[in-house]
């Protein structure tokens, strides 16, 4: 199936923000790019990568014009395995880009804990940081 305009807006939109923000960035990658990364049946839209010589970042975007949770679970995002440089820090961020007016059709409490960005036509519009996963506060009474 070929690749809307939507989709390729999209895919350039978050590239150009996320290689503002320091990242290298490569474009559905068939297999990782590198050793201390991993994954099984699995490909990302857009695949970022930071360091400062002390903690690096790896970072998975998927690009949804019609975001649909069930589709987005059923991608095997789980499988990815990122070890960061032995000594150093490394961190996996996962990113769920949407366009403007889709909001709506995302359940915000996304399950695999997925910043949302939703995106205009040229710009990064809003930034919705990954859901805390704290735990219930205890309001039982003790007596």
């Amino acid at each position: 199936m070929a690749e809307s305009e939507v989709h390729r807006a999209m895919k350039s939109t978050v590239r150009l923000e996320l290689e503002r923000d320091g990242y290298a960035v490569v474009e559905e990658p068939a297999l990782p790019p590198d050793e201390k990364v991993h994954w099984t049946s699995y490909r990302p839209d857009l695949l970022g990568y930071r360091t400062n010589g002390e903690e690096e970042e790896l970072v998975l975007v998927e690009c949804e014009t019609r975001p649909n949770i069930r589709r987005l679970g059923a991608k095997n995002f789980s499988s990815v395995w990122f070890q960061a440089h032995l000594y150093g820090q490394g961190t996996l961020r996962k990113i769920l880009a949407v366009p403007q007016g889709r909001l709506h059709a995302v359940d915000i409490s996304v399950e695999g804990g997925w910043e949302v960005w939703v995106l205009g036509t040229h710009t990064v519009m809003a930034r919705f940081p990954k859901p805390d996963r704290a735990p219930a506060a205890d309001v039982s009474r003790k007596r």
